[in-house]
């Protein structure tokens, strides 16, 4: 279930109509948590990354799993040759999970063996005030 919720929001955000209508530019405190999770995922730290994520995400994938995707997943894409936000929204409402504070990031991403990447990081304000990511995703 948690899995699903997953995919759900993931599918949501590269789905989302990115209009003005839908919400404002992301905060900034938003925006550096984002770069701060993104600059661990790109050293493959699967470990700094899960401890780095909302209670949802870790909720969805254990860590002896996500030490396993992680790296399947990046590794192939070589490093990170650039990368430069194409888009970032806030909403108060995501399928699946409590209404609350979200941004949405997608970037555009140039990795040493795939170029046009779009790689989209879902972020949730969590009670404690922090931003810390609640779904990762690479197209």
């Amino acid at each position: 279930m948690l899995k699903l919720m997953l995919c759900s929001l993931i599918a949501f955000a590269i789905c989302v109509n990115t209009s003005p209508a839908f919400g404002a530019g992301a905060p900034d405190k938003a925006m550096e948590a984002a770069n701060a999770w993104l600059a661990l995922a790109d050293k493959g730290d699967a470990q700094a990354t899960w401890d780095q994520a909302a209670e949802v995400f870790k909720a969805g994938i254990e860590l002896k799993e996500w030490e396993k995707t992680l790296p399947k997943t990046r590794r192939p894409l070589g490093d990170v040759i650039s990368r430069k936000v194409s888009s970032s929204e806030t909403t108060a409402t995501l399928p699946g999970v409590p209404d609350g504070e979200y941004a949405i990031f997608r970037f555009q991403t140039d990795f040493a063996h795939k170029k046009n990447a779009v790689e989209a990081l879902l972020m949730q304000k969590e009670n404690d005030g922090i931003w810390r990511t609640i779904g990762y995703f690479i197209k």
